[in-house]
């Protein structure tokens, strides 16, 4: 019976160290896991454990609390990123519309300078004093002039009338002159004094000395109205290219001050939904983040 006691004592005195082996093995265990969660502090940073399929990492918590290194998720960490990035999109929109606006009004500016220049130039041509010939008829020679680029351009048109009149004119009589000539010259001849009209200076038929002359009056004149022609050109190009700055600078005005106050009426509505896409991200970074998990 002692014996038997003493063997029942011996398995008990097994079976409690036994059972408070296991009981310490889990309480250890336990005392692991519960020390593994976020918020709470560690070392060494960088430091990766994986308790129940969640990873922690030894870092400093996006959510700034608590200070320094503590355990935090991946959950954590990946919210955080999706957060950050959500919030760059935000102030790059901010930047972007700030800086986009600012190219838009210094665009206008710029175009409304431009027509003030032209318009500017264009008033100061109306008050120029232009020259549009010489009175040849009083000594010395006196300009004649004229107020304004359009009255100027005016006396361009008319004088070229003029000459172009005394033109034609001179070659009718160059024409029938030669038609007189070639009753007593050869075509040979009267080819030759068309050709160099200075050939028929001296000549005594009074005819050939008209022929020549009418000749050199047609040139005269031809060649005047070439030049006119061109000093017209000359004050048209002004005003049509002062008015055609002016026409191109009120359109880019127009068409950037649409867009600019399409952009004014839209910044409000992107911008919300482009902060609500962060505050959302901010929240859910808040849950990922807290202590405890």
């Amino acid at each position: 019976m002692s014996m038997n006691l003493k063997k029942a004592g011996l398995a008990f005195a097994a079976l409690v160290l036994a059972v408070g082996g296991n009981t310490v093995g889990i309480s250890s265990a336990n005392a692991a896991a519960a020390a593994v969660k976020q918020g709470v502090k560690c070392s060494p940073a960088k430091a990766v454990k994986t308790v129940s399929g969640v990873k922690y990492i030894c870092t400093k918590n996006p959510a700034g609390t608590p200070a320094g290194f503590s355990w935090t998720t991946q959950t954590c960490l990946d919210a955080d990123s999706a957060y950050q990035t959500a919030l760059k999109q935000y102030n790059d929109f901010t930047t972007s519309q700030t800086t986009t606006l600012n190219a838009i009004k210094a665009t206008i500016d710029s175009a409304k300078h431009s027509i003030d220049v032209s318009k500017s130039s264009l008033a100061a041509a109306q008050t120029k004093v232009y020259t549009v010939g010489y009175d040849h008829t009083v000594t010395p020679t006196k300009p004649i002039t004229v107020v304004g680029i359009d009255a100027a351009i005016a006396a361009a048109n008319a004088k070229i009338t003029v000459d172009t009149g005394k033109r034609d004119d001179a070659g009718k009589q160059r024409d029938a002159t030669a038609l007189i000539l070639a009753a007593k010259y050869t075509a040979t001849q009267i080819a030759g004094w068309a050709a160099s009209p200075t050939t028929t200076s001296g000549n005594s038929d009074v005819n050939v000395l008209n022929y020549g002359a009418w000749i050199k009056a047609y040139g005269s004149y031809d060649k005047a109205i070439v030049s006119e022609q061109k000093n017209l050109a000359t004050l048209q190009r002004v005003t049509t290219t002062l008015q055609a700055n002016i026409t191109k600078g009120q359109t880019l005005v127009d068409s950037m001050t649409a867009r600019y106050n399409a952009a004014i009426a839209n910044q409000p509505t992107q911008a919300q939904q482009i902060k609500t896409a962060s505050d959302q991200a901010l929240l859910v970074r808040k849950t990922g983040c807290k202590a405890g998990l």
